[in-house]
């Protein structure tokens, strides 16, 4: 099956890999598509106005008609006078938008087509020349005004945030914190006799993102410290799990033993036991290395959408 790029390329759409959306300008009218990958549906979002409100109720009523269809499988659909919204949800096991989005867009500009509805800017709501721009993380249809004040928002918010200094010690105790949080996880499941998944990214995300938070600024010695950080807190949970249960195996047998002593003996007990050790604790340090690509991933797009502001498709142009 073609890529989700590929399939809105086939309807004349582009696609915006930072905001997961696609998006098309159509004799003035801005289109974009909000994708909801994994469940499977997709929603075509197209603003415009009509003269009043009684055509707009018309025209919320001509829309909630294609609803009622089952022909088109609609999920959602309506015009709050401001925006037509149409959602899809594919019945293939995966997301695939040659179901109906040639249809639904055919359905959209019928109906604006029928109420003379003019394209309107998606943040001020006149009636303007319009195109499609992406900034930062989002994607939105824009007069040439509104995108001057988003992008005079945005340039001052990289200003600000490029004389912000990276607090580097609230950021360490962020992580230890946000660390800690996934060694306690660790320790619970443990308790509870399960074998541990998703410990591992809980430690790497929460210490990531506790970083993140205190230190009011990643760099990449920030990114680095907050996962090193993190795997060692990880690898006290480990620790201290084992300890556990080590005690409670010496307890059942009746050795008078306390937990302090239970510590001493891991190295033993991990000679003996290696295999059931790595058993039980590979899968957690898989999911850490998970964790840290997501939190790799994280920063690199942080980085890509900060100061974007850019035209993504004008009239028929993208």
């Amino acid at each position: 099956m073609a890529t989700i790029p590929e399939q809105l390329k086939q309807f004349g759409f582009g696609y915006d890999v930072l905001s997961q959306k696609g998006y098309r300008v159509i004799e003035g009218f801005g289109f974009i598509v909000h994708l909801n990958i994994s469940d499977k549906m997709y929603t075509l979002r197209v603003p415009c106005a009509v003269r009043s409100p009684e055509e707009a109720a018309q025209m919320n009523g001509a829309v909630e008609a294609y609803l009622r269809n089952p022909q088109y499988s609609l999920k959602s659909a309506g015009y709050d006078g401001r925006m037509i919204s149409m959602c899809y949800a594919t019945k293939n096991m995966v997301l695939n938008l040659s179901d109906n989005l040639g249809t639904l867009v055919e359905l959209c500009m019928n109906t604006i087509r029928q109420f003379n509805a003019v394209p309107v800017c998606g943040s001020c709501g006149r009636a303007d020349n319009l195109s499609v721009y992406g900034l930062e993380n989002r994607v939105e249809c824009l007069c040439p005004q509104c995108f001057s004040d988003a992008r005079s928002k945005i340039s001052e918010k990289v200003r600000e945030q490029s004389e912000r200094v990276e607090n580097v010690p609230l950021g360490v105790v962020g992580a230890i914190m946000g660390g800690a949080a996934g060694a306690v996880i660790w320790l619970l499941f443990s308790l509870m006799g399960k074998i541990v998944f998703v410990a591992g990214m809980a430690a790497a995300v929460a210490s990531f993102f506790a970083y993140r938070r205190l230190a009011k600024k990643v760099s990449k010695l920030g990114l680095i410290l907050s996962l090193v950080i993190g795997f060692v807190m990880m690898l006290i949970g480990m620790y201290f799990a084992i300890g556990l249960d080590v005690f409670n195996g010496l307890k059942d047998i009746g050795a008078p033993v306390s937990f302090g002593e239970a510590l001493k003996l891991i190295p033993d007990y991990i000679r003996l036991n290696t295999g059931a050790v790595l058993f039980n604790n590979i899968f957690g340090v898989l999911t850490y290395i998970g964790g840290a690509v997501i939190c790799v991933m994280q920063y690199r797009n942080d980085n890509k959408i900060k100061g974007r502001a850019v035209l993504l498709a004008s009239d028929n142009k993208i």
